[in-house]
């Protein structure tokens, strides 16, 4: 789960955009497109989860779709079976804490060690560490920004959260959520969806809404990508140091 809506301590998105920008000094960024089509990014929170991360595998693969999975690092190395399949089948992994902690309630020791658990359990399952962090409710701090530039790591990600229709995680239904993304669509968008955590209480029926959903972007002339690192902050996905770019780019 995550972020600006869902929970009462975080911060808002304009206000989360402005932190990030005047802590980094960043400028927006011109979104990702392909060469032929406007690129979209379909991202997942908070797995991998034994209930639902192979459901959401399943389906990107049969609708020929890479997405960016931002593990916890604790499900990561419960499930390391989950995270290689990922891995394989050509999405990206990122990083999304240790335990779901608010950075800001924990102190620095805590915060590096929620970033370190995470990229050791990853790295090890993987070979690689990862090189993108999104930070639980898409809170940082500081300190925590400076630490992952320091490992030469881009975040936080954040999202494309700008009409605020009810997300995955608040259990609205196939057509809720099917809303949700579309009225978020734009070009270059990063669009935050879950795969573990709150989002396994709601009802199995909401889970078609994914393939659904990826028909009804591509009828609007969307493509897909995936998160990459960006040196600059994005003003579209709230300040995020990354952008939608191709798979495999």
């Amino acid at each position: 789960m995550s972020t600006m809506r869902k929970s009462k301590i975080a911060v808002t998105s304009l206000a989360g955009a402005s932190l990030v920008l005047a802590l980094l000094g960043g400028t927006p960024t011109v979104a990702a497109q392909a060469a032929d089509k406007p690129l979209i990014g379909l991202t997942f929170d908070d797995g991998p989860s034994a209930e639902r991360t192979a459901f959401v595998l399943d389906v990107l693969k049969q609708k020929g779709v890479k997405a960016t999975f931002f593990l916890q690092g604790s499900h990561a190395q419960q499930y390391p079976d989950l995270v290689r399949r990922i891995e394989a089948e050509g999405h990206v992994i990122g990083n999304h804490a240790w335990d779901h902690a608010n950075f800001p309630d924990l102190n620095q020791a805590s915060q590096k060690q929620e970033i370190d658990r995470t990229n050791t359990a990853i790295q090890t399952i993987t070979g690689t560490a990862p090189k993108l962090v999104r930070f639980p409710f898409g809170n940082s701090t500081p300190y925590s920004l400076e630490y992952i530039r320091g490992l030469g790591m881009s975040g936080g990600i954040q999202w494309h959260w700008h009409v605020g229709q009810p997300g995955d995680f608040e259990c609205p239904g196939a057509a809720g959520v099917q809303k949700y993304v579309l009225d978020e669509a734009a070009p270059g968008a990063i669009i935050l969806l879950h795969d573990g955590n709150d989002v396994l209480s709601c009802p199995a029926s909401q889970w078609t809404y994914l393939a659904g959903t990826i028909d009804a972007l591509r009828a609007q002339g969307y493509d897909f990508g995936v998160v990459a690192p960006s040196a600059t902050a994005d003003a579209l996905n709230e300040g995020s140091f990354g952008v939608v770019v191709p798979a495999g780019s």
